[in-house]
């Protein structure tokens, strides 16, 4: 890649970093209106939430408040956990969480477009990160980033340790919110498996549809 590509790219990962929060939004819009949810799809979707929610708290344990922060910072080199195995594990929670949550609704071009989109989006943002990560721990993050791999986990863990040790309060303050949010929607498509079922309709759009004679 050149210097210039590599540029653009940084670009393009700083505004997707400071957007990061609202990206649920569209998708969560057309799972309202889409969804299907089903027993089977709720049985293999919510294992796909708990992997990636257990994977975020293991990793914010370790990391702390630093990921929920809209400003590029970090007061050390978190090489502990699962930051031993893979360089972006809280990412890698945000793609299992969300696959999962697609997954239940059952509508094919959600489950299709979310994980091209997730790749899209953090490619970008990794792609920010680094260069900042480069210059505030040199060699240190130079040889870490030589042996782990960003979203491929290692087999064995990185042999250096450093970061914090971890803390549970510290996964359970900064997850809450994570976990408020993915109930709330977890709660919207059990309500609208249940309202459809009672109304034999296939989907909300299709419910509404009938609903306003269109």
């Amino acid at each position: 890649m050149s210097q210039q590509s590599k540029k653009l790219a940084e670009r393009i990962g700083a505004v997707l970093f400071r957007l990061r929060g609202l990206v649920p939004v569209p998708f969560l819009l057309v799972l309202i209106l889409f969804a299907r949810p089903a027993g089977w799809s709720w049985a293999v979707g919510l294992p796909l939430i708990v992997a990636g929610e257990l994977l975020r708290f293991w990793g914010v344990g370790y990391a702390g408040g630093d990921t929920r922060s809209y400003e590029l910072k970090a007061k050390r080199l978190c090489t502990r956990g699962p930051f031993a195995y893979i360089r972006n594990p809280l990412y890698v929670g945000n793609f299992l969480m969300a696959l999962g949550t697609v997954v239940i609704s059952r509508f094919l071009p959600l489950i299709i477009a979310q994980p091209l989109f997730y790749l899209f989006h953090y490619y970008f943002i990794i792609r920010f990160e680094e260069p900042f990560l480069a210059e505030e721990f040199g060699e240190d993050f130079s040889a870490y980033r030589k042996k782990v791999r960003r979203v491929i986990p290692r087999l064995r863990p990185y042999p250096i340790e450093s970061g914090r040790e971890f803390r549970a309060k510290n996964g359970i303050r900064n997850e809450r919110a994570t976990i408020t949010g993915q109930l709330f929607i977890l709660v919207i498509l059990l309500g609208l498996q249940l309202l459809l079922a009672a109304n034999t309709q296939p989907s909300l759009w299709h419910w509404l549809g009938k609903l306003l004679g269109v």
